[in-house]
């Protein structure tokens, strides 16, 4: 796992992003570097990498810079795609953190 902690994701626990406070700061690193982004697919593209790591040919044909920046390892992310895989059984964690990552807002 890259040296990157595995969480332990029980059945009854919800994103918090205080609990996570290195995934927080990897998605704010990302999003920062994805600012400019304005495709209204930006999130989804960003969960599916990170989640599958996966992108439909259409996003890497209509968004090659953000889809460059994801596969490109400009930004760490291996805390995110851990989490994610830690809770791959939970759905209702995996929603609150995929809707935290929707609302995501950089200034």
């Amino acid at each position: 796992m890259n040296g990157y902690k595995a969480y332990d994701i029980k059945d009854t626990d919800r994103f918090n992003p205080h609990l996570f406070p290195e995934v927080r700061d990897e998605l704010n690193g990302l999003f920062s570097a994805a600012y400019f982004f304005t495709t209204p697919e930006k999130e989804n593209i960003i969960i599916s990498f990170l989640k599958n790591h996966s992108l439909k040919s259409e996003w890497t044909r209509s968004e090659p810079e953000l889809t460059r920046i994801l596969t490109g390892n400009c930004c760490p992310t291996a805390h995110i795609e851990s989490l994610f895989e830690a809770a791959k059984t939970n759905l209702q964690f995996l929603h609150s953190f995929e809707e935290y990552i929707r609302n995501i807002e950089i200034e």
